[in-house]
């Protein structure tokens, strides 16, 4: 399974999920990626480690 940090390394902090999508997307993220990133709360993450923590560190 790919890892979602791969797809999020041009992110600039702070951002929101669409961001995240948007790069994630960008950067040829996978269905399964742009699904898991897509069941975050919409709000303002600053920074990957708390992307990674809400998606359970994978």
């Amino acid at each position: 399974m790919p890892e979602v940090h791969e797809y999020l390394a041009e992110v600039r902090y702070p951002c929101d999920r669409a961001e995240l999508l948007r790069c994630a997307s960008a950067c040829g993220a996978d269905d399964t990626v742009l699904g898991r990133l897509g069941t975050l709360p919409e709000q303002e993450y600053e920074s990957a480690d708390v992307v990674h923590r809400l998606l359970g560190r994978e």
